[in-house]
């Protein structure tokens, strides 16, 4: 039974997704999701409450699959520097996707509305760069970078690393981002994050 109530689980954020991205936020409706997913309205409020309830759960969901491996896989025992470029470039490859973009505008619309995108941000990036902010200060303590609050030099790297193309697109200023200009934000952001922080 437990298996069999996460796997509707996991159809229901499936089906949402497709809601949310086709419709946006606003025009999204509960019984759209539950016509997809097939079964009853009073079913899907079993599991989601709300349609606010619902999204935050997708970003979740997203966040664990695609945001959270960003930071698993990053490894600063060696050239910190060249981690971090990395990390850049795939975090950049990452919200530059259709998916990502869609919801991020969709927390932006929201954010004032509501409790959703404070939410959605807890659910869903601030993990991630809790972790990054770990490191930052693992690597204050071992001497290879300036020492300063770990939290906010966490939000300089990503602001630096969202700046020009990425903001662009998010903005729908641009209609898309080559791979190439992504690497090449992510390398300037990174050439002046290491400057800034006298990352070592």
């Amino acid at each position: 039974m437990r298996l069999k109530t996460e796997e509707k689980r996991r159809a229901i954020i499936a089906a949402a997704k497709g809601v949310f991205l086709e419709r946006g936020y606003d025009a999204a409706s509960m019984a759209e999701v539950s016509a997809r997913v097939g079964g009853s309205k009073q079913t899907l409020y079993s599991y989601f409450c709300s349609k606010e309830e619902l999204f935050v759960a997708v970003i979740l969901e997203t966040s664990v699959t695609l945001f959270q491996p960003l930071f698993a896989n990053l490894s600063t025992d060696g050239d910190l520097p060249a981690a971090l470029h990395d990390l850049a470039v795939s975090f950049l490859r990452l919200i530059c996707q259709d998916e990502i973009v869609a919801y991020r505008r969709i927390m932006i619309a929201e954010g004032a509305k509501s409790s959703l995108g404070r939410r959605a941000f807890e659910s869903g990036p601030e993990p991630g760069w809790k972790a990054l902010a770990e490191i930052f200060r693992r690597a204050m303590d071992e001497g290879r970078m300036r020492r300063t609050d770990p939290w906010r030099a966490v939000f300089h790297f990503v602001g630096l690393s969202n700046a020009g193309p990425p903001e662009r697109l998010l903005e729908g200023a641009v209609e898309a981002v080559s791979d190439e200009e992504l690497v090449e934000t992510a390398h300037s952001a990174i050439d002046v994050f290491v400057r800034a922080y006298e990352v070592r």
